[in-house]
């Protein structure tokens, strides 16, 4: 065995190994990005949903009070 015994596997699969590893790796930290993306996304539809509600309510004062004069 010009490897040195039973337990170790050729420099290749090793390669393999690793580069399946980093694989995951960076798929993890992709999925992590556009979740946490997603997140910010709802957060901030929310904050305008907010301020068009805001908005909305105040449009129906000004045109309650113009109704009034």
């Amino acid at each position: 065995m010009p490897w040195g015994g039973g337990y170790m596997s050729t420099p290749n699969g090793w390669i393999s190994v690793i580069l399946g590893l980093i694989i995951l790796v960076v798929l993890v930290f992709a999925f992590y990005q556009v979740n946490k993306t997603l997140n910010e996304f709802k957060v901030e539809i929310e904050r305008l949903k907010n301020a068009l509600e805001e908005t909305r309510k105040n449009t129906e004062e000004v045109r309650r009070k113009l109704e009034e004069v």
